[in-house]
């Protein structure tokens, strides 16, 4: 449906519907993994790229560091830290700081493996204490997280 309009009189028509079909679709799976994520107990934080610059930043010490889409490899170009590492490990734990917020440390991150999401059987278990009023004050929602 998106490919590209043949030559004719509605070629900037289809490029502005192939446009927004485009657009919608992200939209859609964003919002998708949103309900899942609070489904499942998580949530769910968009983090703004385009001023974070995740991949060209220094996980270990925050530093910009340019490169081109064929460098690979994470280099820091702060003399006194030197850190190397893969590329989009490096940018992985860029976001992770940002989400965490200031001061924490990587070593301590739990390991999505170790996250337990539970049963359908548990699921509507806990649905039909929620509904009853019969929830634990120790259980978080999506909306009980601040992330700054």
């Amino acid at each position: 449906m998106t490919s590209k309009a043949k030559q004719g009189k509605r070629k900037a028509q289809k490029t502005g519907l192939n446009r927004s079909m485009l657009e919608v679709g992200f939209s859609m799976i964003s919002k998708m993994l949103e309900y899942k994520l609070a489904e499942a107990g998580g949530f769910y934080v968009e983090s703004p790229t385009r001023q974070l610059k995740p991949s060209q930043r220094c996980a270990k010490c925050w530093e910009l560091t340019p490169k081109t889409l064929k460098d690979r490899v994470h280099i820091c170009s702060n003399p006194k830290c030197g850190h190397t590492q893969d590329r989009d490990v490096n940018a992985a734990q860029v976001n992770l700081i940002w989400v965490k917020g200031p001061g924490t440390v990587l070593s301590g991150a739990e390991s999505p493996s170790s996250t337990n999401c539970g049963s359908i059987r548990q699921l509507g278990a806990k649905k039909r204490q929620k509904s009853q009023g019969k929830v634990d004050g120790d259980l978080e929602t999506p909306s009980t997280y601040a992330v700054g």
